[in-house]
Formats: C-alpha cells, structure tokens, sequence
C-alpha cells in the first residue's frame, strides 16, 4: 500500500445509479492514509428521494468501510447539496456521527499550506435563491449522462475511446465557462474571509489543481478523480 497523508473524494453520488462511487473501495485499498476528507454529495439523497431508489450492495460496502476506518483515522464529512437533508445535524455548530467530524467547513494544515475545505454549494447563492434553476441544471446533467451512456455504447463497438458529453459541454458552453471561472473567483474571496492560503471543493464535478491556490476533486460520476495528499504535504489529483 502506498503511504499518504489525506484522502480527498467528494460528488460519489452513492444511490445514484449513475455512480462509480464503487471504485472508491479500490483507493482504500490502495493508500495507506491518516485523513480521509468526503467533501459532500458522498450519498445522493436527493435522487434517492425523488425516485425512492435504494443504495446498491456496494455502495452500501463503501459506507461500512467508512464507518469502519472512522475507528482507526479521522474522517470528515463536508455536507453537500445533494446530502443537504442531514444540514440541520449541524445548526448549532459541527458534530460527531460516531467518530465522524460532521460540518459545512474544515481547515486543514499541510507542511505547506493552510486549506479551507468546503464542498463548493455556497457559491451558488442565485441557485439557492432560484431553486428551479437548480432542479433544470440537475436534471439536464442527469439527461446528459443518459445520452452519453448510448452514445458511447456505440462509440465502444466501433472501436472509439470514451467521450464525455458534459466535459465537453463545461469547456465549450461560453456561459458554463463563465460560472466555473465566477466559482473560483468567489472562492477566493471567501479564503481571504478565512484566512487561508488555498481552498479545496468538489460541486462542479470538474478536477483542477491550481498549486497553492485552487484544488478541485471532481467527481465519482465521470472522471472518478480524487486528491492525495502525499507524505511531503504536496497535493496531487489523480484518475482511478
């Protein structure tokens, strides 16, 4: 096993069935590691609401690994959007589910930096005002990945590597474009709040690192990408 400091994975989406949050069960055998850092939308409940859909046998295995691993590391769950319906745990400031750190914002120290740690959601104050808008952006990214299964299910019998038709459209689409870099700009004003010299999230569901500056998980839906922190405190996004 390969010896890190911190694990960081956000946006598994767990009852989703358009999850891959499976293969996060392959990291944890992978890394040796101190912190593991869920930062939001770790269980879909929005979905699960909305189509009364019930958690698969593995994406229940990777929430009994978790609780597990919670009794010998520290692991801190960062509530999301999609697993809002638990906020009201944390009204009167952060708490414990068991050995679980339960909160909307971490401060994380490395030899390097000091990194604020939040899923991202807060940002999206004209979402949060106008929750139609949200419901249509959710729902045409849930179309998306619908299309996208067929597509490339056509795409992989004529011999075609994967293509992602949401990727395309976040770095094609001039006003999707424009809110992501509007993201990171607030994000910024909030680390001055904060006083921290980097800010970590999830919540767009597309992997960046800016060093010092910007880190970005991505998500377990397509990219299945996460972030290591590794023994020297440097961190670094990988693909799974």
């Amino acid at each position: 096993m390969i010896k890190i400091k911190s694990l960081f994975i956000s946006d598994l989406h767990l009852g989703n069935p358009n999850s891959q949050g499976h293969k996060v069960l392959e990291l944890f055998k992978q890394y040796e590691f101190e912190n593991l850092f869920i930062v939001g939308d770790f269980i879909d409940m929005t979905y699960i609401k909305k189509k009364k859909f019930n958690l698969a046998k593995k994406h229940l295995e990777i929430i009994q690994k978790v609780l597990k691993m919670s009794k010998k590391i520290n692991v801190i769950y960062l509530i999301g959007n999609h697993d809002n319906y638990i906020r009201h745990l944390i009204e009167d400031g952060n708490t414990n589910i068991g050995n679980i750190i339960i909160c909307d914002e971490y401060i994380h120290q490395t030899a390097h930096e000091k990194i604020y740690i939040t899923h991202g959601d807060q940002f999206d104050g004209f979402i949060r005002v106008h929750p139609f808008i949200y419901w249509l952006g959710d729902t045409a990214y849930e179309l998306s990945i619908k299309i996208n299964k067929i597509y490339n299910f056509f795409r992989k019998i004529f011999g075609f590597e994967y293509w992602s038709l949401s990727a395309y459209l976040k770095t094609r689409v001039k006003n999707a474009i424009e809110f992501i870099n509007e993201y990171e700009q607030m994000s910024k004003i909030k680390l001055k709040e904060m006083n921290c010299d980097s800010i970590l999230m999830g919540h767009t569901h597309t992997p960046k690192i800016k060093i010092n500056e910007y880190y970005n998980t991505g998500d377990f839906i397509e990219s299945c990408s996460y972030i290591i922190e590794d023994i020297n405190g440097n961190l670094i996004l990988n693909y799974i």
